[in-house]
């Protein structure tokens, strides 16, 4: 681990200490060294110049919701890239076990381009006036695109698993996926329309390949700082709903 480290010494110290200590503390998860050989494969790439720190963030993301879950839950079985039925399909990152039920949870990060983009006045929601610069709207814009196409991806890997279980698509909430915005995207998968004060929803709905199969069950809300362990200051991560008051608390 001190060698994989050393290569992402764009890092904080504290930083780094954490993700040791966090991999450490995740060693009863089964499968969990392929977390660290991936996380080897990834550093020594961008040591190369062929991979991106953005990419290191979204592998130590997956660490963070492991950390979490068995801080939360100490008593569950929690297993890494578990195996589905074809072994050429594609694995979702987590499965988690406990007192009778079944998680599978896949993570996802998004991390826009910040440059600038033309508004699409003819896709604003009727009744809806839109206050946002150009830079804005493509971060924004191009943060849901990803989250179209994280969601689609998640509802290919679930196809891979039999039996019953809960899945959960996990993402990180701050600077470019507001949990507003989130929840906004939830309305959507779950009603295959917008919220009629969604103003760019109708933009969604014309960057949408096809319907959703609405196969997820759960989306969960992970406020973690950048670069940290813990969960930002006066928030807490959420089971999100498409209504803030049916909002609750993770819980296994």
């Amino acid at each position: 681990m001190e060698e994989i480290l050393k290569r992402i010494d764009r890092f904080d110290p504290e930083f780094l200490d954490e993700i040791q200590t966090a991999y450490l503390s995740c060693e009863k998860a089964v499968g969990i060294t392929a977390w660290l050989n991936r996380m080897d494969q990834v550093t020594q790439a961008l040591k190369q110049g062929k991979a991106t720190y953005r990419q290191v963030e979204d592998h130590v993301f997956e660490l963070k919701l492991i950390n979490y879950l068995l801080k939360l839950s100490p008593g569950c079985k929690l297993t890494y890239e578990p195996k589905g039925i074809s072994n050429i399909g594609k694995n979702c990152d987590i499965e988690i076990t406990l007192n009778g039920l079944r998680y599978l949870v896949e993570a996802k990060c998004f991390h826009p381009e910040w440059k600038k983009a033309e508004i699409p006045q003819d896709y604003i929601a009727k009744n809806n006036r839109l206050f946002m610069d150009g830079e804005s709207y493509h971060t924004y814009q191009a943060t849901r695109g990803h989250l179209i196409e994280a969601t689609q991806h998640t509802e290919q890997k679930i196809k891979n698993y039999d039996g019953d279980f809960i899945s959960v698509l996990a993402v990180p909430v701050g600077f470019h996926l507001s949990i507003e915005d989130l929840r906004d995207f939830i309305f959507i998968y779950r009603n295959g329309q917008p919220r009629s004060d969604d103003p760019l929803g109708l933009m969604t709905m014309h960057n949408m390949l096809g319907p959703f199969e609405r196969t997820i069950a759960q989306f969960w809300a992970f406020p973690f700082p950048q670069q940290s362990f813990s969960i930002e200051s006066n928030k807490s991560t959420k089971v999100l709903a498409p209504l803030k008051s049916n909002d609750r608390s993770i819980e296994l």
